[in-house]
């Protein structure tokens, strides 16, 4: 109760003693390092890091009396790490905290390239992320709301370990909406537990299930909802019924408040949701309702760049706004090119609240703006300053897509196809013409076999990744190439941008062919390297109530059902109502961005003489 131990990157680890209690003090310290060398050799650090006694030798680690020091600022100052010791500093330190670095993988020596050094990175949780790990939250719903790359994925399964591991009889459903993510992240758990050491077997299906909020009425175990209409005997509505998920949602929480008391069970003990943003609020009722301990919710809070500020939840449990995935460069760049912040015409503002939920800090002269992030420790004596997080170029041809990846190639010698990832922004029937181009130019140039995701749904290891813009979510990539034709004031369109630029973590090229678009976004850019912050002008009151009317239109017309949205797009052609039918069916089987517009009427257009 009266020792602590100080934990700070670049300084040697600070045994304090608070009580001035030598023989207490050191039986603290002797245990601590016996439980810290018997993490090490779990998790097979003591080949690469030493044992103990070497530690003690290298003075690792220090121990002190809180009488001796006047300020913390002096006690660091003093126990300033050399260079050479810093990566076996840190891989303790990770032990301590529960941020287990995979030693195999990323070793004690210094890598080379600037890949490599990316790579074998030692990843820290800072004080945020630690605390959604380990403390305990009184509610029954707990949050964790924060940008993109900010970790809330990891420290999920980071979470659902502990859960896993704290008893035998317990029952877990972890979901998402996205069906690519949920595959992804039923490859990784598995994965995840043999890296942390788990010694209790996965029992799928059991005690453990990982899938999609929906599922289908065959297969019970195939999404949430599917799980919870056979548990409940709730009849179940696929998706040729509606495409709504309050409606499903709410269908199902109303049908389980109508059971007695005697006649309720629950479901689950936990529920762990990601991607928040994705799902209704009844959606959180309904699964908190069916769970006897918690529901544990990771969202974005600008996964959505359009969201109202009166929608963001800002006051969540834990509130993460430092992204350790993308340069720092790079998300200010998606920010400012989303939300149109380099254009007469802005597409979105924000509240200063918001913008520093965000992580950003404001300075204000008059209406121009600067919007700068704070530096944070992220790949951390990289020199990444040095290289161009974002690119952006005029020419979508393929050969310029090769030509950016031989230079990859050339300046990363150990790239493989699994650090590249392509996404076409445009949403037409053209760009599987052109991938497919792009798959024989691919593999005949770079000798790589390219993964269609828009076919797939998965990352394929050692295949390049080639997809539209709808099955990137929740994944990353050292190097991101976004290819679109013109960028559209398509509110939809922008936040697709902005997500997309943010899949990287070294750099994000945009490749687009429009003259005028490109210079506008290149001078903005030139900034945010220069000065490292957004400039932009601050929209007036008038134009800011013009932004807001426009963005709840949008989100009127995107929350309404898919009925709803094909009876509107059909009433305008006139479309007779014996065709509806038909085509409803052919529109859900051949279009996979079931919202837009342009495409979906294209189809009916093309497809009603068939009726």
């Amino acid at each position: 109760e009266n020792a602590i131990v100080i934990l700070s990157p670049k300084h040697r680890i600070i045994f304090l003693d608070l009580d001035n209690n030598e023989d207490k003090f050191e039986e603290y310290y002797e245990d601590f390092i016996e439980d810290l060398s018997a993490l090490s050799d779990k998790f097979k650090y003591k080949e690469h890091i030493g044992r103990p006694r070497e530690w003690k030798k290298k003075e690792l680690m220090v121990f002190e009396s809180i009488k001796d020091y006047s300020d913390i600022e002096t006690l660091l100052n003093e126990y300033i790490i050399p260079v050479e010791l810093k990566r076996i500093n840190e891989l303790l330190i990770s032990l301590i905290i529960g941020s287990i670095n995979n030693i195999e993988k990323i070793g004690v020596d210094t890598p080379k390239t600037l890949l490599e050094k990316v790579r074998n990175n030692i990843i820290l949780f800072d004080g945020q992320q630690t605390r959604f790990i380990y403390q305990e939250f009184p509610k029954k719903s707990v949050s964790i709301q924060g940008l993109s790359g900010t970790g809330k994925t990891e420290l999920l399964l980071h979470k659902l370990k502990e859960l896993y591991t704290s008893k035998e009889d317990v029952k877990i459903f972890f979901t998402c909406h996205n069906i690519a993510l949920a595959n992804t992240l039923k490859k990784r758990i598995p994965e995840f537990f043999n890296f942390m050491k788990v010694e209790k077997q996965i029992e799928w299906n059991k005690k453990l299930w990982m899938d999609r909020a929906w599922g289908s009425q065959k297969d019970k175990n195939s999404g949430l909802y599917s799980y919870i209409c056979h548990f409940y005997n709730i009849p179940f509505l696929g998706f040729s019924y509606t495409t709504d998920y309050k409606k499903i949602f709410t269908q199902a929480l109303e049908h389980i408040n109508k059971l007695d008391t005697y006649e309720f069970e629950y479901a689950f003990d936990y529920i762990l949701i990601d991607e928040r943003q994705d799902f209704p609020d009844v959606f959180f009722e309904l699964c908190e309702k069916i769970v006897k301990e918690k529901v544990y919710i990771a969202g974005d809070i600008f996964q959505d760049i359009f969201e109202s500020a009166d929608k963001v939840e800002l006051k969540v449990d834990v509130l993460l706004n430092r992204c350790y995935r993308t340069d720092p460069r790079t998300l200010m760049f998606a920010h400012a090119i989303g939300m149109g912040l380099f254009e007469t015409k802005k597409l979105n503002w924000l509240t200063d609240e918001y913008w520093e939920a965000s992580g950003y800090k404001l300075e204000r002269n008059g209406r121009d703006v600067c919007l700068y992030r704070e530096p944070i420790r992220r790949f951390e004596d990289l020199e990444l300053e040095n290289v161009s997080s974002m690119n952006i170029q005029k020419d979508t041809r393929i050969a310029q897509i090769i030509e950016i990846i031989k230079n990859l190639k050339i300046k990363n010698k150990t790239l493989t196809p699994n650090d590249v990832a392509i996404i076409i922004l445009d949403d037409n029937k053209t760009i599987y013409d052109f991938v497919d181009k792009l798959g024989f130019q691919v593999l005949s140039q770079l000798g790589w076999e390219i993964n269609r995701a828009y076919d797939s749904k998965v990352k394929i290891d050692n295949t390049l990744f080639v997809s539209n813009r709808n099955n990137v979510k929740g994944l990353e990539f050292p190097f991101v190439i976004c290819v679109t034709e013109q960028i559209k004031d398509d509110y939809r369109y922008r936040n697709s941008l902005y997500t997309m630029l943010t899949r990287s973590f070294i750099q994000s090229y945009l490749l687009i062919q429009n003259d005028a678009e490109i210079k506008i976004q290149q001078e903005g850019l030139s900034i945010i390297n220069e000065k490292k912050c957004i400039q932009t002008t601050e929209p007036t009151d008038k134009e800011k109530e013009k932004i807001k009317s426009t963005i709840i239109k949008v989100k009127e017309e995107s929350n309404i059902s898919y009925d709803d949205y094909l009876t509107y797009i059909f009433n305008d052609l006139k479309i007779d109502s014996k065709c509806r039918k038909k085509l409803k069916k052919m529109i859900i089987d051949a279009i996979e961005d079931k919202f837009n517009k342009e495409e979906t009427i294209e189809f009916i257009e093309f497809n009603r003489k068939y009726c």
